[in-house]
This record gives structure tokens, sequence and C-alpha cells, in this order.
């Protein structure tokens, strides 16, 4: 329940204009605008929450393909070609992932990272959402 509401709530954060900027969510963590691209017509939000030495990332797509879509964090900006990935992401699944890396929030909201949602097809990856962190 708490996922479904935090889900709208950061949502609401996305359609009022707040996407890409950072907001905080209500568990102390950051939330942060995912824009469509390559005329996808996808976005939403990606949460980042501490979870100690950890960090747990969701995910929440509007408009994602009912097929399984892959996320990655990249070291580079959502204004350039994404760099190679920095940290694998849990498939998204009917437009949500989660996925606990082995970071601290605090190296992941450091800068110069984002949050990239593509499809692949035939080896070549097309980029479908994007996020600075």
């Amino acid at each position: 329940m708490n996922h479904v509401m935090a889900f709208f709530a950061t949502a609401a954060l996305v359609f009022a204009g707040v996407s890409p900027a950072q907001a905080a969510d209500n568990s102390g963590g950051s939330v942060f605008g995912l824009d469509a691209q390559n005329g996808s017509g996808q976005h939403g939000t990606v949460a980042l929450k501490s979870k100690g030495n950890q960090t747990v990332i969701e995910i929440h797509l509007l408009g994602a393909a009912g097929t399984s879509e892959s996320a990655q964090i990249s070291a580079s900006a959502c204004s350039t070609t994404p760099a190679a990935a920095k940290f694998a992401l849990t498939p998204l699944a009917g437009g949500i992932s989660e996925t606990t890396v082995d970071q601290p929030l605090s190296a992941l909201l450091a800068g110069g990272l984002s949050v990239n949602v593509y499809a692949t097809t035939a080896g070549v990856k097309t980029y479908l959402a994007c996020g600075n962190l």
C-alpha cells in the first residue's frame, strides 16, 4: 500500500512540473522524474531510499510497453548518449522495478549519474526514459 501511495504522490510531482528536479519523499529518500526519450511517451519517477550502506531504487514508469524493459544507472547525463551501465537494475515488469544496489545513497547523489530505461532489439538499445540523479 505504501508503494502505491508513494507512486501516486511522486507521479503528481511529475505532472505538476517538478520533473526532473529532486523532491523528498516520505521515507527520507529522494525522488527524480523520468522524462520520455526518442518519442517513447514513457515517463515516471525513480525513488532512491537509503538502507544502511545500500540504496533501494524504485522505478515507476507510465506508458510502458507490455514487454519487459531494462534499466541502468549510467555515469552520464540524460542530455548525452548514455555511458555504459554503472549499475544494472532489475528489468521493469508492468512499468515497475525495484533494485537494491551496494552503494550508499550519498554516493548515488554525488552527481553525474542518470537512470535510463531502454528496450533492446537485435542488440541495439533504444532509450525510452531518463532522469538525472
